[in-house]
């Protein structure tokens, strides 16, 4: 499956998907403007993934900063873990810097809200 790369700007987050370095990954700051349309290939690119894999898949976020629209995008991403987690497998790793009590906070909860195999890690 061809990659999927998005490099971050002041507005958005950096964004690979990769399946041949097996890399899957949401990094950086997120306040765009219109988040469904930023975040729509990305979905659908997972889709297909999902849709063709059998193998594992990490999914990495190391988010500095999101806005409300992206917490509810990062719901939606979760969900989208969850539903297929039954017959993929699937673990997401939440990372989050030592000094920011607020990140590691929203990863937390965000995740209590699915039920997803997933790791809260400080850096």
């Amino acid at each position: 499956m061809e990659r999927y790369f998005v490099e971050a700007t002041k507005m958005t987050p950096q964004i690979e998907l990769d399946t041949d370095k097996n890399v899957f990954s949401l990094s950086g700051n997120s306040r765009p403007e219109n988040p469904m349309q930023f975040y729509k290939p990305m979905f659908d690119w997972l889709n297909n993934h999902f849709e063709s894999t059998t193998g594992k898949t990490t999914f990495e976020v190391k988010m500095d900063y999101f806005n409300t629209s992206t917490s509810k995008i990062l719901l939606d991403l979760f969900e989208l873990f969850e539903k297929h987690a039954d017959s993929k497998d699937i673990h997401v790793i939440w990372y989050y810097q030592s000094d920011d009590e607020e990140m590691q906070e929203a990863g937390e909860e965000l995740l209590d809200l699915v039920e997803l195999s997933h790791e809260i890690k400080e850096i």
